[in-house]
């Protein structure tokens, strides 16, 4: 483990089922996020990439191995010490209208996120990019991309120390995609981030580390200033994830 790691993985293994199948997700998977670093978790579907990011934020339980968040040992505490852990996440989902709840306005989302912490709703809507005047619709009226923006603002409502964000560009159009990777890549400067993509441009955009699972295990742990002059381990990392875009 680096010393510096803020989250890390050792040995992580989980099994998922489907009726009376059982499906390693996990294999034995050792990763380190360092505090500040953004990471890419790449690969095609089934790899495993959704299940090790809701390993990583403590809410699923890895069958083997350990999960340490802050020196935080999160499943050998008690489940009121690992809401704190979980608190110091914030989660970006790849469908963000279907995350919210449909009675509330924009501004309601992000204000039930902020709770008492005094954080202010429209200079949150400023920071992703946001007239702070749409607090008043309804989501459902949103585009995609400014209902993903909303979901950024709602995750930053706690101030977290990591950013989980499960593919957050999928489904948008081109400059949809740009105004979010503008503020995902301002964002990636004053806490960790950790983001699921299947499309390499938005991975070597964002990301210092390239990590790529395939059948649940990392097949490459790739830093991305080191891909210009590592040809072979750019080829095995394409290799290794045959339905990544690139």
């Amino acid at each position: 483990m680096r010393d510096e790691a803020l989250v890390s993985c050792r040995g992580v293994g989980r099994v998922l089922t489907a009726g009376r199948r059982r499906i390693e997700a996990l294999r034995g998977v050792d990763l380190d996020v360092a505090a500040g670093e953004s990471v890419a978790v790449v690969g095609r579907s089934g790899s495993g990439k959704s299940t090790l990011v809701g390993v990583l934020a403590a809410l699923d339980r890895p069958h083997t191995g350990r999960v340490t968040v802050g020196g935080v040992d999160v499943w050998a505490v008690s489940e009121r010490e690992r809401r704190a852990v979980r608190r110091r996440f914030g989660w970006i989902p790849q469908d963000a209208l279907s995350s919210f709840d449909p009675r509330y306005t924009a501004g309601e989302v992000v204000a039930e996120a902020v709770g008492d912490r005094g954080t202010d709703v429209f200079e949150l809507f400023a920071r992703v990019g946001l007239d702070p005047g749409m607090a008043g619709r309804r989501p459902v009226t949103l585009s995609g991309g400014e209902r993903q923006r909303v979901a950024i603002a709602r995750a930053l409502a706690t101030d977290p120390d990591v950013l989980l964000a499960d593919e957050p560009t999928s489904g948008l159009d081109v400059l949809a995609q740009e105004r979010v990777l503008d503020v995902l890549a301002v964002e990636r400067g004053h806490r960790a981030l950790v983001l699921v993509t299947h499309d390499l441009r938005v991975a070597l955009r964002l990301a210092d580390r390239v990590v790529a699972l395939e059948e649940g295990r990392v097949v490459a742990d790739v830093p991305v200033g080191g891909l210009a002059g590592a040809a072979p381990e750019l080829t095995r990392l394409l290799e290794a994830t045959p339905g990544l875009d690139h």
